[in-house]
């Protein structure tokens, strides 16, 4: 057995539930023997790298950059959040990375490889590097990886390539190599030891990123993808089988939203606020999940609409106001741009308090013992559609996996109704388009094309809330998603607008520490900007001007017919008509009746 070169302190920390089962005996193992770092068992060194990976991955960078590049949350106060960031604030993120995450993994790899007693814990080990390195990569792009995890600091800058090589073969040989009946974790925060689980983790993981370099490596995407692709029965089936981890009502692992947003209230600049463009996407279909995901506003805006008159033979129609219980916050504000020369009096939102937007669900996102989701059913299902699409294979066509894919998100989020309804309509039902709804300046829709992948990107970023670096991902390999740069970025850029970002920049700690590797790096990138792009990602649709020069205007579309085209859609939503010109949350009013 190898000596253990490589063990960092393991957090002390209590039981954190974690993945499809709600296990008490996760985290038992990290407290004893913390200090005898050369006789940590597996268990141990594990429960710290996963408890440290989902409060950093899931919780804090999830709320300061991956959210936000999402476009899932929306006008959010902070240099990260306005697509900048702080020197201190990377230099944490890329020490938690290599120090509470990946030395620990690499600490059971190097220990235990060499012993077959420990031949499932190892390539779990692995897994768990694959997914992190998957993060880490597809953020910064080249990072230390070869040589990372010893005791210098000058270390290589591994190519984005070289990495993803080595990962998926990992993810290969674990879900090849793992045997079901074979040792386990006796203290396992994921799938309180169920290696089945763990097999399909890897075979599933291994899809996800295939897809995810398909643009930048597509060779390597397509020789994964199909092997993968080759046997279905190893990947999750079920909602059952979603892959999250789960923080824990306990107070020494509140989620990160609990503890920040609401056991000590912020703020309301750096509150997070659903996207008004992802509601505007939920808005325009009538999607049923809209209810679950956001909270209402506790202090709606009142809409003038023209409807459908109740009981008219004559097609005569009503001008009504209600209020509008849903609206989200752009990226950047209401700011518009001053080429646009746009008179603010126009703006609906103008001067509208941050306290009045939609929040994200205080059950679903703000809970001590949230999830965060590292892979969905639902999400497969689209996955699986996009692989089938490239000609990877699969046992169903690409029309059936779009809409199984649908099912399951609406059965994650416990909505029992309205799948059919919504799988009916223009834009979501396979083979049609829709022209949608104009966003509040007028630039985008939420229209949807015919063209399939279209369609799967939609979906994927609807149904993955909060799951802000896969969506952010996704957006830099296809360009699909209708999102708009941050018309209020942090003023340290110096200009008006700033693009959703292509990479965070590498940490300015690298420059001392290992400034060889760091201007390897840097040469090999072609920079160190935000705005660099990386292998993975397809190049930008847009030129720099492209936004200055849009014929820009505000308007009202995404707040009209929110619950339908008629005033009988009023009512079925449980409105009743009121006297007098002013609407309360539970009432509409008419102001005059249009004939035909």
């Amino acid at each position: 057995m190898k000596k253990n070169k490589y063990i960092s302190k393991v957090f002390l920390v209590a039981f954190l539930a974690i993945g499809m089962f709600s296990c008490t005996n996760g985290f038992e193992e990290m407290n004893q023997n913390p200090n005898n770092f050369n006789d940590a068992t597996p268990e141990a060194l594990f429960a710290g790298a996963v408890k440290s990976t989902v409060d950093l991955v899931g919780g804090d960078m999830n709320d300061q950059m991956y959210n936000n590049y999402a476009s899932y949350y929306g006008g959010k106060g902070g240099q990260f959040p306005k697509f900048f960031y702080t020197d201190s604030g990377l230099d944490s993120y890329w020490k938690r990375f290599y120090v509470n995450i990946l030395k620990n993994t690499q600490a059971i790899i190097d220990t235990y490889s060499d012993d077959p007693k420990y031949a499932n814990r190892v390539h779990i080990a692995k897994i768990w590097k694959s997914y992190v390195y998957s993060v880490l990569v597809s953020t910064f792009g080249p990072v230390p990886y070869t040589d990372a995890l010893g005791s210098s600091t000058a270390t290589t800058y591994d190519s984005e390539e070289f990495i993803y090589i080595d990962i998926m073969d990992m993810l290969k040989a674990a879900g090849d190599g793992i045997s079901v009946t074979g040792d386990k974790l006796s203290k396992d925060p994921v799938f309180n030891g169920n290696n089945l689980m763990w097999k399909k983790f890897a075979n599933t993981l291994r899809l996800k990123i295939a897809l995810r370099i398909a643009v930048g490596f597509p060779a390597l995407a397509e020789k994964h993808g199909t092997e993968v692709m080759a046997n279905e029965a190893g990947l999750i089936s079920s909602n059952t089988e979603n892959i999250a981890m789960k923080w824990e009502t306990i107070l020494e692992n509140w989620s990160f939203n609990y503890n920040r947003y609401v056991n000590v209230p912020a703020q309301e600049d750096v509150v997070p606020f659903v996207n008004f463009h992802y509601i505007l996407n939920m808005k325009t279909y009538y999607d049923p999940r809209l209810k679950v995901i956001a909270e209402p506003s506790t202090n709606p805006i009142t809409i003038t609409d023209t409807l459908s008159k109740s009981g008219s033979t004559t097609g005569q129609r009503v001008v009504v106001k209600y209020m509008l219980p849903y609206f989200g916050r752009p990226i950047g504000g209401t700011v518009a741009l001053s080429d646009w020369n746009l008179n603010p009096s126009k703006n609906i939102l103008n001067g509208i308090a941050n306290n009045r937007y939609s929040k994200p669900s205080k059950l679903l996102f703000m809970a001590q013992d949230m999830k965060f989701n590292i892979v969905t059913f639902a999400e497969l299902n689209f996955m699986l559609a996009e692989a089938k699409l490239k000609g990877w294979g699969g046992s169903k066509t690409v029309e059936d996996y779009y809409y199984a894919g649908i099912d399951a998100s609406f059965q994650q989020y416990g909505v029992s109704s309205g799948a059919a309804a919504y799988k009916a309509r223009d834009g979501v039902k396979w083979g049609t388009s829709s022209i949608g709804d104009k966003d509040l300046f007028g630039i985008v829709t939420s229209g949807i094309s015919t063209d399939p992948m279209d369609k799967i990107a939609r979906q994927l970023w609807l149904t993955s809330y909060n799951q802000g670096h896969d969506i952010w991902c996704l957006q830099k390999r296809t360009r699909l998603l209708p999102l708009i740069p941050n018309f209020s970025p942090d003023t340290s850029f110096g200009t008006e607008f700033t693009d959703i970002p292509e990479r965070m920049v590498y940490p300015i700690s690298e420059i001392g520490l290992n400034n060889a590797g760091y201007v390897a790096a840097i040469q090999a990138l072609g920079g160190n900007q935000m705005s660099t792009p990386l292998k993975m990602n397809k190049a930008p649709l847009y030129t720099p001007n492209y936004w200055n020069d849009l014929p820009a205007v505000f308007n009202q579309e995404f707040a009209r017919r929110f619950y339908g085209e008629s005033e009988n859609d009023l009512t079925a939503a449980g409105l009743v008509k009121g006297t007098g010109t002013t609407p309360t949350k539970t009432t509409y009013t008419i102001i005059k009746t249009i004939e035909n």
